[in-house]
C-alpha cells in the first residue's frame, strides 16, 4: 500500500513537471534579436512645399473699361505678342466731357497762335522785322506749344473714346498682348467684367497670370532643427504628391535667413513650430512627366552620407536620461543586460553606432513583443 502511494505521488510529480516545462516553453518564446550590420547611411532633412514656376507675371491693362473679347484661356500656350483680351473703354461721363472740352480749347489756342504767327510771317516777308525779333520767336514758341497741347488732348480723347492711341511713339491699346512666351496659369476675368487700368488711382485689375513652365522650382519650408545643417548646392530628391512613383532630383539654391514667423508669412499660430523657406532648383525630371504649378511635394535633402558605418535599426535603441542603450541577450530567465552606446546620424530607419558594439553583435529586438503586449 505504501509503495503504491509513493508510485502515485511520483507519477503526479512527473506529470506536473512536464506540464510546467511545456507551459514555460509556450509562455516564454525565444527572444528576438537583430545583428549589427555595416553599410552606408544618409542623414536627410525633409521640406514640405509645392512646385512652382521660377518666373510668373500678372497681366494688367493700360486701359480701363469692360471685357469685350477673350482670345485665350487657362492652360493654353501663348507666344510673346499674341493677343489675350480686348477691352471696351467705359469712361466716366465727366472725364469724357473734360477731355472733349480740353481738345476744343487746345484747337482754339492753336488756331489763335497760328494766326498770330502768320502776321509775323507777313511782316518778316516785308522786312519789317528780322528773324531774331523777340516777339516773332515768342510767337513761334507759342505755336509749337499749342500743337503739343492739341496733340495731347487728341490722345486723351482717343484713349477714352476708342481705347487706343499713340503717346511718344508708344502704342497704348485696348487689346492686351502677352509680354512673354509661356502658359496661361489663370484667367481672372470674364466677358463683361469691369477692368481698372494701371493709370487709375485704384489697384489695377489682374487679367491673367502667365508663366514659363519650362523653368520650375520647388519652394517649401524646413524645420529649424534642420535649417542650420542645410547649405546651397546640397542634393535633394523630390516626390510630387500627384506622381508618388516618380522622383525628381535637384539642388538647394537658397534657404532663408529669417524664419517664416519673423517674416510674417507663417500660417501657424504656435511660436514653437518655426520653419524657414527653402528653394530647390536645377530640377531633373523623368521622361513623360508633366507637372502643373502648385502641385504639393516633399523634398528630402541629403545632409550627410557615411560609408561603411555600423548600423542598427533605430527601433532597438532605447534611452535613459537621454543616453542611448541597447539590450543584450542573456540566458533564459535572466534580465536583459543594458549596453550603453554612442550613436551618430540616423535616416529614420537605421542609426549609426560609433561606440559600444561591434559588427555582427546581436541585441534584443523587443519592438514586436512590445507591440503585441500593448495590443
Amino acid at each position: 500500500m505504501k509503495k503504491w502511494l509513493i508510485t502515485v505521488i511520483l507519477f503526479f510529480v512527473i506529470i506536473a513537471s512536464v506540464v510546467y516545462y511545456f507551459h514555460k516553453r509556450m509562455a516564454a518564446p525565444p527572444a528576438l534579436t537583430v545583428a549589427v550590420t555595416k553599410g552606408a547611411i544618409t542623414e536627410k532633412a525633409e521640406a514640405i512645399g509645392y512646385i512652382k514656376p521660377r518666373h510668373s507675371i500678372t497681366i494688367k491693362s493700360q486701359v480701363g473699361g469692360t471685357v469685350a473679347d477673350i482670345y485665350h484661356y487657362e492652360g493654353e500656350p501663348i507666344k510673346k505678342g499674341e493677343e489675350l483680351i480686348r477691352i471696351t473703354p467705359a469712361p466716366d461721363p465727366s472725364d469724357y466731357a473734360a477731355a472733349y472740352e480740353a481738345l476744343k480749347e487746345a484747337q482754339a489756342n492753336e488756331s489763335h497762335y497760328d494766326e498770330n504767327l502768320d502776321r509775323y510771317h507777313v511782316a518778316l516777308q516785308q522786312k519789317l522785322i528780322t528773324k531774331n525779333y523777340t516777339d516773332y520767336l515768342t510767337a513761334q514758341q507759342n505755336k509749337d506749344i499749342s500743337v503739343l497741347k492739341r496733340t495731347l488732348a487728341e490722345q486723351k480723347l482717343a484713349l477714352l473714346d476708342e481705347g487706343k492711341t499713340q503717346v511718344a511713339g508708344k502704342a497704348i491699346a485696348n487689346v492686351v498682348t502677352s509680354p512673354i512666351d509661356g502658359y496661361i496659369l489663370s484667367r481672372n476675368v470674364d466677358t463683361g467684367d469691369s477692368v481698372i487700368s494701371l493709370s487709375s488711382a485704384q489697384s489695377a485689375t489682374s487679367l491673367f497670370t502667365i508663366a514659363n513652365m519650362n523653368d520650375l522650382t520647388f519652394e517649401g519650408s524646413v524645420d529649424e532643427i534642420d535649417a542650420a545643417k542645410i547649405h546651397t548646392q546640397m542634393p535633394a530628391t523630390i516626390i510630387v504628391g500627384a506622381t508618388p512613383d516618380k522622383q525628381i532630383t535637384g539642388t538647394v539654391e537658397r534657404i532663408a535667413l529669417q524664419s517664416e514667423q519673423q517674416a510674417g508669412t507663417s500660417t501657424s499660430d504656435t511660436p514653437f513650430n518655426v520653419s524657414f523657406q527653402l528653394q530647390i532648383s536645377n530640377l531633373k525630371f523623368p521622361d513623360n512627366l508633366n507637372l502643373r504649378a502648385g502641385y504639393s511635394a516633399t523634398a528630402d535633402i541629403n545632409l550627410k552620407t557615411i560609408e561603411n558605418a555600423l548600423l542598427l535599426p533605430a527601433r532597438v535603441v532605447h534611452f535613459e536620461d537621454n543616453k542611448p542603450y541597447v539590450l543584450l541577450p542573456v540566458d533564459a530567465g535572466a534580465e536583459p543586460k543594458k549596453q550603453f552606446i554612442t550613436t551618430g546620424i540616423s535616416d529614420g530607419i537605421n542609426i549609426e553606432i560609433t561606440k559600444g558594439l561591434s559588427l555582427n553583435q546581436k541585441v534584443l529586438d523587443s519592438s514586436e513583443k512590445s507591440d503585441s503586449d500593448n495590443s
